[in-house]
């Protein structure tokens, strides 16, 4: 083999290893933006019309003469029920029912008194399965939660608030972190030295937002102190 085809071969070889490189480059970007795209974005907090109908019944539960709970009956069972919480005259809490079981399906709450909701929770057989939070008050989804047994077992959070998840964790049953990661490059997807790092758990942090309880189907007793949360 003379030089020349020894040199045209090797630039052949090394032109096939840097196509078959370009292309494994693009199929690894192309599967990250997939993932991505699974994720969920921010948007604006979900809210449904609770008591709309015309079989509603009242309560003033401190004697002000303002009413704190209107309930929309269906069947002589509670379809949806509208609180106020702190008595300032604005809905603070909106619980949605199985009117045949009497379970709570669905709650949302306002957790600063703002009059914008902060926590929407869907139930299953009465137990929370998840919720999306606006934990910056500003109007937005930005953590995302699913349940098991009542507990949270996954955890998404849009942390800088860009719209987009960067930071995921998920625990056992005890409520242990056992996986944590976070997208610090910015490319919808976790970050490979992250996975699998567990996060310590401290006031304040992510494991430590309480999930909502199940609410009651029954009204709160009256003589209520007023401005208590309830």
């Amino acid at each position: 083999m003379t030089e020349r085809v020894r040199v045209a071969a090797a630039v052949a070889v090394l032109l096939l290893g840097c196509s078959g490189d370009a292309t494994s480059g693009a199929g690894r970007r192309a599967g990250e933006s997939a993932a991505a795209s699974r994720e969920p974005r921010s948007a604006a907090m979900p809210h449904e019309a609770c008591v709309s109908g015309t079989n509603i019944s009242t309560l003033d539960v401190n004697g002000d003469g303002q009413v704190d709970i209107r309930t929309e009956m269906a069947d002589g069972r509670p379809r949806c029920r509208e609180t106020d919480a702190n008595f300032d005259g604005r809905v603070d809490i909106y619980r949605w029912f199985e009117p045949s079981s009497g379970q709570v399906t669905r709650v949302e709450e306002d957790y600063d008194f703002d009059g914008r909701v902060d926590v929407v929770a869907t139930f299953e057989g009465g137990v929370v399965a998840r919720d999306v939070m606006d934990t910056n008050f500003d109007g937005l989804t930005d953590t995302w939660r699913n349940y098991r047994g009542g507990r949270v077992i996954e955890l998404r959070r849009d942390a800088d608030g860009d719209g987009r998840v960067d930071t995921w964790e998920r625990f056992d049953d005890t409520g242990r972190v056992i996986y944590s990661a976070t997208d610090a490059n910015r490319d919808g997807t976790p970050d490979d030295d992250d996975a699998g790092t567990p996060a310590p758990v401290t006031d304040g942090g992510a494991a430590a937002v309480a999930a909502p309880a199940a609410p009651a189907p029954a009204a709160p007793a009256t003589g209520t102190q007023k401005g208590a949360r309830r």
